[in-house]
């Protein structure tokens, strides 16, 4: 598997694994292991030599001593800063600063031991590339492969089986070892200020605060979405009801408009009743005296009343009376309830030749609109 298809991240990761990148166990040859584990030596030594320059520096402002700083490339101090300490030295003897001058100049000489150790080992190690900003470990090792003859797939498939770091920190040293057909790399810190276990380890601790910080934000966003869905339900709930509601509001509306209507219709309409003379005079719904008008009985309730006859649209609304309806043979006369309605002026009645019907005709439509009329049938 090529790391280089991995997420950055866990390359980092995986590099943390092993600080001397060679090939997998198994597959190298001898001569790559051991310049690989000089190549880890150095990387060793040169850090402790940055720890104890490091070491150095804080005794030396522990002492008061501002004006000696170590050389940066070997930490070490030259002879005119060994020699102005020494009399320094003899100057504070046998007091704390005395100790900590005399720290120094030990600790510069245990510096010395280790930076001959590591120009020991890199002599024997192949020459390193500087890495330089923007230096890509990959880059670097298929440029190495390629101008010692190695074809670009061959190449890629021995770095394939490497593990290549995915950032190079300027000042790096960066080894390359080609033996047998056997490629391996290492990085050791150089003259950087951080070593490359250093750079993976902070790298590291990075990307594991990003991922808490990562899944502390996906907590959160649950808990809001777990609020907004909460509050979803409640606002999806307020919407049904109010949908209900106007459901209930619409059909309220459209019974009003029913009723209207009907109200409307029963307002332009003429309510009557057609009925034989003597049954509505015995129900009291009409009275028909011999020498004065008809007018409605005491029991003329708008209920009996039951049968309207629109009056909108029409020139002369009628009403068709059948003798068969009352059961009766034959219609003799129709009386017409109340007796203020006069014949010819506010209707008329016509009989069929047979008097099996009588044909009633609305004259005057505004005398009777909302109105009650009886029609009283005798034979």
């Amino acid at each position: 598997m090529n790391l280089n298809t991995l997420n950055p991240r866990i390359r980092t990761i995986l590099a943390a694994a092993m600080l001397t990148l060679v090939l997998a166990c198994g597959k190298q040859d001898t001569q790559v292991k051991d310049l690989a584990q000089k190549a880890e030596q150095a990387q060793g030594l040169q850090t402790q030599v940055q720890q104890a320059g490091q070491q150095q520096e804080q005794q030396l402002a522990a002492a008061g001593v501002k004006d000696v700083k170590p050389n940066p490339e070997t930490m070490q101090l030259t002879a005119d800063q060994k020699a102005l300490l020494e009399a320094r030295l003899k100057a504070e003897k046998g007091t704390g600063t005395g100790d900590l001058l005399q720290a120094i100049l030990d600790k510069d000489q245990e510096i010395a031991e280790l930076n001959k150790k590591v120009n020991s080992l890199r002599a024997l190690l192949p020459r390193p590339v500087i890495a330089k900003e923007g230096d890509n470990h990959y880059a670097l090792a298929m440029s190495f492969l390629r101008h010692r003859g190695v074809s670009e797939g061959k190449a890629k498939d021995l770095i394939a089986k490497t593990n290549i770091l995915e950032k190079l920190e300027p000042g790096w040293e960066v080894y390359h070892f080609y033996i047998n057909g056997k490629y391996g790399t290492s990085v050791s810190q150089g003259h950087a200020p951080l070593s490359p276990t250093e750079s993976i380890k902070q790298a590291k601790l990075k990307t594991e605060g990003e991922r808490d910080e990562a899944i502390k934000k996906g907590q959160d966003l649950a808990q809001q979405l777990d609020s907004l869905n909460i509050e979803k339900q409640r606002v999806e709930a307020d919407i049904a009801a109010l949908r209900q509601e106007k459901t209930g509001l619409m059909d309220q509306v459209a019974s009003l408009n029913t009723l209207s209507e009907k109200q409307k219709a029963k307002l332009n309409s003429m309510h009557y009743i057609v009925g034989e003379q003597a049954k509505l005079e015995q129900d009291g719904v009409v009275v028909i005296p011999f020498f004065s008008k008809n007018r409605m009985g005491p029991n003329a309730k708008w209920a009996r009343f039951d049968k309207d006859l629109p009056l909108d649209g029409l020139a002369e609304p009628v009403v068709l009376i059948k003798a068969a309806d009352l059961g009766v043979t034959k219609i003799g006369k129709v009386n017409v309830v109340p007796g203020s309605l006069i014949k010819d002026q506010h209707y008329s009645i016509s009989y069929a030749a047979d008097r099996s019907s009588a044909t009633v005709k609305i004259l005057d439509l505004d005398r009777v609109r909302d109105d009650r009329v009886a029609f009283a049938v005798t034979q």
